[in-house]
């Protein structure tokens, strides 16, 4: 027997679930368990933090809607990376806030990253995977964000119980961090397209109709139809 050669798509596959954990389970629902915190250290009613998360939205909107026509013009690559660095960046001024104004600004930008990295990488992974595998790549891809929220569970309360009023711009602070390291990794391994290296997707990219033999190997009395019998 031959030896199974490792396909690249798995490396896509691994990277693409982490930027999802970091497009969206850090940038967006890392918001969720902060939100307390902020609205007391930023002196945020109930309707202003509604509008931290309304302008976070609204980036993810814009972005989603142009983040397509970017990858294609520019490469998944390059515009999931620069994403993710919009993400970064975005978080880090978060933490530093110190009005409402400000933070409104810098959730609105974590959006934009989010979804410049969130929206191509998805269309990445399909690339990669022939039709048969595409949908468990994209399924395992939407798993980063929920191994964000597992990995936050204990994170969050540790950090906001040991830095006391300002835990939680530390948390912005690291998951900021941790977006950047990702941004890098994002842009050292990810590949637009699996002609890039040579290679083709993983998977055959078609499937023949139950029944359907090749006309090659079909021969001999049991690939004829019934015979007429009349004259």
């Amino acid at each position: 027997m031959g030896q199974v050669r490792f396909h690249y798509a798995w490396v896509i596959l691994v990277v693409g679930t982490l930027v999802v954990f970091g497009s969206l389970g850090l940038a967006r629902f890392g918001y969720t368990m902060l939100l307390p915190p902020m609205q007391t250290g930023l002196g945020l009613n109930v309707a202003k933090a509604g509008q931290l998360a309304t302008a976070n939205l609204i980036g993810y909107l814009a972005m989603s809607l142009a983040g397509g026509a970017l990858a294609a013009r520019y490469g998944a690559r390059a515009v999931i990376a620069v994403g993710l660095l919009l993400v970064s960046g975005g978080m880090l001024l978060t933490g530093l806030a110190g009005t409402f104004g400000s933070a409104l600004a810098w959730r609105a930008v974590t959006g934009l990253g989010s979804g410049a990295s969130n929206v191509p990488v998805m269309g990445l992974l399909a690339g990669w995977f022939g039709r048969r595998r595409r949908g468990l790549a994209t399924g395992i891809g939407v798993t980063g964000s929920s191994f964000a929220l597992i990995l936050c569970g204990p994170l969050v309360p540790w950090v906001l119980a040991s830095q006391g009023s300002q835990g939680w711009r530390v948390c912005w602070f690291l998951f900021a961090g941790a977006t950047l390291a990702l941004a890098v990794l994002a842009l050292a391994a990810l590949r637009n397209r699996p002609s890039d290296l040579g290679l083709r997707p993983l998977g055959p990219s078609r499937t023949r109709p139950q029944g359907d033999r090749p006309l090659a190997a079909c021969a001999g009395p049991a690939c004829t139809g019934p015979r007429s019998s009349g004259m």
